[in-house]
């Protein structure tokens, strides 16, 4: 795997006086370093305040310092719980992150947000930090079950509506199993896309806000399938919420028509099960995004849209109407 030659040459570059490796408990038995790794309970249940406080114990028993190293290798909740030990562990130390879900690659490793779930809300707890570095290595892809394959896919899928058109069309055109050889290449343009991205705005102030396509119905489906008790993957919620943002920019932005059609047929309706009934419910749904925290003020919803693959409009504002009309459509 490429990932080690690339980690070996940035601890060269770095210099450290220690390696800390943090990963979790369904990737260590997939690699052996030589050096200290810490082990998590793998699953969102270890970005609580008790895990984050075994890791700062665990760095401040084993001596590291302000001039040691953190290398997260795991999926995104790994990468969230050990960019924000390192964030905060002596007012901050460096980190790699080595992603090793499609999620991660593409989403959950890039762009220095790190935290843990607090008080029953996701990520209510954190700080940016970025990375020292971000080293994607494809061929982990392949340790990978379908369904956190397909987990990940709308993420780099999202990423190619928004930034290119080869890459979407190469996604349009996916055999049905998802391998590190056919999804690879786009996942780690879709890496260097959003990296791209947040180093123009690192703290989410303008554009970096084009990133949320998808995520504004996106999240009002995860957040409603787990009230009903029926919850979903981020990634089959996001899946839907790009139909909702393709039909929107076909009404309001004028994307060609056909696209969002397309979209359902070739990638959707293949990769992801249908809502639950409860899912649809758009009043409730409506209710969701209205109090979605990047809505540019109270009661009013916005979106991320297209005019076309590579040109995103940021921040449209949608009428209730027109949500309640067609707009919410998840299937």
């Amino acid at each position: 795997m490429k990932w080690r030659e690339e980690l070996s040459a940035e601890i060269e570059r770095l210099r450290p006086d220690r390696v800390f490796v943090l990963t979790d408990s369904n990737v260590s038995p997939l690699f052996h370093w030589d050096g200290t790794v810490l082990v998590v309970p793998a699953g969102e249940e270890s970005k609580s305040l008790d895990i984050l406080a075994g890791v700062w114990e665990d760095l401040s028993s084993l001596g590291a310092t302000r001039r040691s190293l953190f290398v997260n290798i795991g999926g995104g909740v790994v990468s969230d719980l050990g960019g924000f030990a390192a964030a905060t562990f002596k007012r901050g130390i460096r980190f790699v992150n080595v992603p090793t879900t499609l999620l991660a690659m593409s989403d959950a490793a890039i762009g220095g947000k790190t935290g843990i779930d607090f008080g029953g809300l996701k990520n209510e707890v954190g700080a940016f930090r970025m990375p020292e570095r971000v080293i994607v290595d494809a061929s982990w892809l392949d340790t990978l079950p379908q369904s956190q394959m397909r987990e990940g896919l709308a993420e780099v899928v999202k990423s190619a509506l928004l930034g290119s058109e080869d890459v979407y069309g190469e996604l349009l055109n996916l055999p049905e199993t998802l391998t590190a050889h056919n999804v690879g290449h786009a996942a780690e343009w879709s890496a260097r896309f959003k990296e791209d991205v947040v180093a123009h705005d690192p703290h989410e102030k303008g554009l970096r806000r084009i990133l949320n396509l998808g995520h504004t119905a996106g999240h009002a489906f995860e957040s409603l399938a787990a009230r009903v008790g029926k919850p979903i993957g981020h990634g089959t919620a996001v899946a839907h919420g790009l139909l909702v943002a393709l039909r929107l920019s076909e009404r309001l932005t004028g994307l060609t028509p056909g696209m969002a059609d397309e979209y359902k047929q070739k990638i959707l309706n293949r990769f992801y099960p249908a809502l639950p009934p409860e899912c649809r419910d758009v009043p409730k749904l409506i209710g969701i995004m209205a109090h979605d925290k990047k809505n540019p003020a109270v009661g009013e919803i916005s979106f991320v849209l297209l005019r076309a693959v590579g040109e995103p409009v940021e921040a449209v504002r949608v009428d209730e109407k027109i949500l309640l009309s067609d707009g919410c459509e998840g299937n």
